[in-house]
C-alpha cells in the first residue's frame, strides 16, 4: 500500500553516439582495367603505361584528339578484358591485340607527358 507510483512514461533508453565517418570520397571507386596492371616483363618496355602515372590526370593536358585516340584504346582493351574469362596476369600475353593497342595509346600518353613537361 505504501508503494510508490511509476512514473506517467517509460523514459527512453540513450543512445550509444554514432562514430564519426571520414571524409566522403569522390565517386565510386574505379573498376579494375588492365591498363593499371602491365607486366614488367613486355618487351619493349611501355613508357608511361605500368609507371604508376594516372591516365585520367594525363588527359586534363591532352587535346581533344589526344582525348578521343586514348578513349577509344581503353575502351577496345577494356571490352576485350570483360570477353576474357582468364586471369589479368594472362592477359597481355593471351591477346596481342590488345598489346598493340596499348602500344599505341602509350605513345599517344607519352606525348601528353612530354608536352606536360615541357610547358
Amino acid at each position: 500500500m505504501n508503494r510508490p507510483r511509476r512514473p506517467p512514461f517509460t523514459p527512453a533508453r540513450k543512445k550509444k553516439p554514432t562514430p564519426n565517418r571520414g571524409p566522403v570520397t569522390t565517386g565510386p571507386p574505379r573498376r579494375r582495367s588492365p591498363l593499371d596492371h602491365i607486366p614488367a616483363n613486355i618487351e619493349p618496355r611501355f613508357k608511361v603505361l605500368g609507371t604508376g602515372i594516372d591516365r585520367q590526370a594525363l588527359q586534363t593536358y591532352a587535346t581533344p584528339m589526344e582525348m578521343l585516340v586514348v578513349h577509344g584504346f581503353t575502351r577496345e582493351i577494356d571490352d576485350a578484358f570483360s570477353r576474357y574469362s582468364g586471369r589479368l596476369e594472362e592477359f597481355w600475353n593471351n591477346n596481342p591485340d590488345a598489346q598493340a593497342l596499348a602500344r599505341k595509346l602509350d605513345d599517344v600518353l607519352a606525348g601528353v607527358v612530354a608536352r606536360r613537361s615541357s610547358s
